[in-house]
């Protein structure tokens, strides 16, 4: 009893708090074979998007309240060792999105990307020099407006470009098949013309290059780092997509809606070159709001059985537009198709691959994973009996989608899922550290947690 109460308790520091080693999850989980998760935090105020910063301090969006940094806490300066918390920025504003450069912090709000002077040795934003917009007039309305970031390196080691994620209006948009919509979308911006300036001319979203459209809501995206043929002057990209809900669609029923349509992974490819000049559209449409990916054909036989013969990962028409049938978007001139599916409703958050560490370590993930993917899965609201609420390693090149192949497993996941949301794990942001573990932010628990290997397993 007392470790329990010593493991609880937290305790406070001038200017930050210290959550002791031991606390246990919310909600029990299951961890793979060789894999363990320990809580790094708890209590926190709805922990989203995370990055880590130049000394390893990992940068925490706390929605409705701002960024956090969380440090680990030595046992040579406190006697419970741990991690640290300190607050970095004040803004309820923030969504998802976060990034950083060097001493720049990139963060989204609803209508706008924001740059705070940022010092990593301090933990803290310039008292002098106040945030400024990088690019305004995001849409800030619809069902999400979480505005994941990406940068994009350039050759200097400077981020040279940034995209930003934009979701749809309402569940199934139609607009989304604008690409001139701003809806469910990937836009690119280029700071190479605004340096010269500080703080330097916003850029507004319009003038932003379309390098993917048609993905309901690109909730995270990475660049691979595996060997690529990617074409001199593109980049590579895979997209979370979550699928939409197709319970009002005419034709569908309930139980069928119940295990359908799949979530997705996109794989896009873009020109870094391309000279953009007002709304510039240099990527594929990828279906939205038109076409669905199949999960289950055989949900539901009798209500919806025209499904029944096809394979799992068949494109389908929610006939919203008498000339965009199944055939259409079946067709690849049309549309770019998914690279993997993820069971329906199990709400992908974020992407990462990984690099092993330049210093191998116990803890670390083995070398035998490497340049695979890991996909957090928030989890899912109307699905009976519930699924996700886990983070899952997806192997690469991704499998394809046939039914004798899922194409990705669980590393961590709740494990009572007909309890869930209730007090589950419900991961979202994820980012791998320099020691070679996954870091994982879990928003309705309030968790911060860690990924890593198994003390008794070794490299394969």
């Amino acid at each position: 009893m007392k470790f329990l109460i010593a493991a609880l308790a937290i305790a406070s520091a001038a200017s930050a708090t210290i959550q002791p080693p031991g606390v246990p999850f919310k909600s029990p989980v299951k961890v793979a074979a060789g894999f363990a998760a320990n809580v790094l935090f708890s209590n926190l105020t709805a922990p989203s998007g995370i990055a880590f910063d130049a000394k390893q301090n990992l940068l925490v969006v706390e929605l409705g309240l701002g960024v956090t940094a969380f440090s680990q806490n030595p046992i040579s300066t406190s006697p419970v060792g741990g991690w640290e918390r300190t607050v970095v920025v004040k803004n309820p504003s923030l969504s998802q999105g976060i990034q950083v450069d060097g001493n720049r912090l990139f963060v989204s709000t609803g209508k706008e990307v924001l740059v705070y002077q940022y010092d990593a040795s301090t933990k803290s934003v310039s008292s002098t020099v106040a945030p400024y917009p990088i690019i305004t007039g995001l849409p800030a309305d619809g069902e999400f407006a979480s505005h994941p970031l990406l940068l994009e390196p350039g050759r200097s080691g400077i981020a040279g470009a940034i995209l930003v994620g934009s979701g749809p209006l309402t569940n199934i948009d139609l607009t989304a098949r604008d690409p001139a919509s701003g809806r469910s979308q990937i836009r690119r911006f280029v700071f190479n013309n605004v340096v010269d300036v500080f703080p330097p001319t916003p850029l507004p979203w319009d003038k932003g290059a379309v390098v993917a459209y048609g993905i309901r809501n690109p909730a995270g995206f990475a660049f691979p780092t595996g060997v690529s043929i990617t074409p001199v002057g593109t980049n590579d990209l895979y997209v979370v997509e979550n699928g939409a809900s197709i319970d009002g669609v005419k034709g569908v029923t309930p139980k069928f809606a119940n295990d359908n349509p799949a979530d997705d992974l996109e794989f896009v490819n873009y020109p870094t070159n391309a000279v953009v000049s007002g709304t510039s559209v240099t990527g594929r449409y990828h279906g939205f709001p038109d076409c669905a990916t199949l999960w289950n054909p055989t949900a539901d036989p009798v209500g919806v059985p025209q499904y029944a013969g096809l394979p799992r990962g068949s494109q389908i028409s929610l006939n919203l537009d008498n000339t965009r049938s199944d055939a259409w978007c079946r067709n690849q001139t049309n549309t770019r198709l998914p690279s993997l599916n993820f069971q329906a409703h199990s709400s992908p958050t974020d992407i990462k691959f990984f690099t092993p560490p330049a210093v191998a370590n116990i803890k670390s993930f083995p070398s035998t994973l490497k340049d695979d993917a890991f996909v957090s899965f928030f989890g899912s609201f109307n699905r009976s009996p519930p699924t996700g609420y886990g983070v899952v390693h997806v192997p690469f090149p991704p499998a394809s989608s046939d039914v004798s192949k899922l194409g990705y497993s669980f590393l961590v996941q709740a494990a009572s899922l007909d309890t869930c949301p209730g007090s589950c794990i419900t991961p979202v942001g994820l980012a791998f550290g320099t020691d070679g573990r996954l870091y994982v932010s879990s928003t309705l628990s309030g968790e911060l947690f860690v990924i890593e290997r198994s003390q008794f397993t070794t490299d394969a």
